[in-house]
């Protein structure tokens, strides 16, 4: 069973995964033919703690709500040393972090899931195969799921409400770089230079604007700002005034790295190639923007 099972898997899951639209999610893990073994000895402070046997220390944190792994993951971009399973977009994903998640909390090394293996603890069940795969599902049947392997690490599904072609933020790393600038009352919104001579803000909360101004390829009207309104609409405009490259505080204002996102309070940027492409959701409406080095497009 387990080996038919790897041999879906492997048949359906990507190349080593690039940031990019086109990039697949991995698809959903069987792990109905692992042996489960007791996850007592597994548990300490109300979390599960495992290693697998190719080194990665990971965890299953149901008071988080989250899982996940640490170390040299395989098929992920460079700096990459922690995948986050979880059900909100703005904590799962690829991290490159100072501050691992999934230690234990004494930093002492947890017991080893042998291959062919699963352990199950809150709604969340992980297996390890041979060939250094780790395999974790949340929910039954998976709502979110989780791969680490040679060929692809990533999580799935695809996010919700994004239009096809549009990059997702499953791909891109979060970094311990903060991108909100100076200090000040009420200073929680980010705001960044990507590629092609933008400067963004993410200005949400309960809704609000995220937006961008400077360079806006494919346009022919001089249009030098780009918006999404939550709620309201989506556009591009000209303007003498632009209102996202000026942060509320004097301070630095940071480059966001190809691959790279932002998570913003309802908002998220993806610096992509040559531009940047951001999206924003409230009370189920789902809008946003593509900036690449050759085009402008909104959605929403």
């Amino acid at each position: 069973m387990r080996s038919a099972a790897l041999l879906v898997l492997c048949c359906v899951l990507a190349s080593a995964p690039v940031v990019s639209a086109q990039a697949e999610p991995p698809a959903t893990p069987d792990l109905r033919g692992y042996r489960t073994v007791p996850v007592d000895g597994f548990v300490v402070d109300g979390a599960a703690y495992f290693q697998t046997p190719d080194g990665l220390r990971c965890a299953i944190l149901p008071t988080n709500g989250t899982a996940g792994c640490d170390g040299a993951l395989p098929a992920t971009p460079a700096g990459v040393n922690e995948i986050v399973l979880a059900a909100e977009v703005n904590t799962r994903g690829l991290r490159a972090t100072a501050n691992p998640s999934f230690l234990t909390p004494s930093g002492s090394a947890a017991p080893v899931l042998p291959e062919g293996a699963k352990i199950a603890y809150g709604d969340v069940e992980c297996a390890v195969d041979a060939g250094s795969i780790t395999l974790c599902a949340k929910g039954t049947p998976a709502m979110q799921w989780m791969v680490i392997s040679a060929e692809r690490t990533g999580i799935g599904p695809a996010t919700e409400g994004l239009p096809p072609g549009f990059p997702d933020p499953n791909d891109f790393i979060v970094g311990d770089d903060d991108y909100v600038v100076g200090t000040g009352p009420k200073n929680m919104f980010p705001v960044f230079t990507a590629g092609g001579g933008l400067t963004c803000s993410i200005v949400t909360f309960s809704g609000g604007e995220i937006g961008c101004n400077g360079p806006l390829p494919g346009v022919s009207g001089g249009e030098n700002e780009i918006f999404a309104q939550l709620p309201g609409t989506t556009g591009i405009r000209r303007t003498d005034n632009p209102k996202f490259s000026t942060p509320d505080y004097p301070g630095q204002v940071r480059q966001l790295p190809v691959g790279n996102r932002v998570n913003g309070i309802g908002g998220i940027c993806m610096a992509i190639p040559g531009g940047v492409a951001c999206y924003g959701a409230l009370a189920d409406q789902v809008q946003g923007f593509e900036v690449s080095a050759t085009e402008t497009s909104t959605f929403g």
